[in-house]
């Protein structure tokens, strides 16, 4: 395999980790929007922010088999387990 091919699939390994991390950052904050929501009366927004965390807990299940590192893919799905969690207590 070529250095410049080797850099690429590096490259794209750490896009793909980075956009997993961040939807799993994003994921709680819309639980805690759809927490507050729901408390003041706002079932519409309540509902939205729900999809919304489901969505990003969605995308991070559909893309975590390409990262390469078993370590990181195990880190990953931890965190997917605990964005889960939140979310069925919703």
């Amino acid at each position: 395999m070529s250095s410049e091919h080797e850099a690429l699939r590096s490259r794209t390994q750490r896009t793909l980790i980075d956009f997993l991390q961040t939807a799993l950052k994003v994921g709680p904050t819309h639980v805690h929007t759809a927490l507050i929501a729901k408390s003041e009366g706002h079932l519409d927004h309540y509902a939205q922010a729900k999809q919304n965390a489901t969505k990003a807990a969605d995308s991070v299940r559909r893309f975590m088999s390409q990262v390469a590192d078993g370590m990181i893919r195990t880190e990953i799905g931890g965190q997917l387990a605990e964005l889960d969690r939140l979310i069925s207590e919703l």
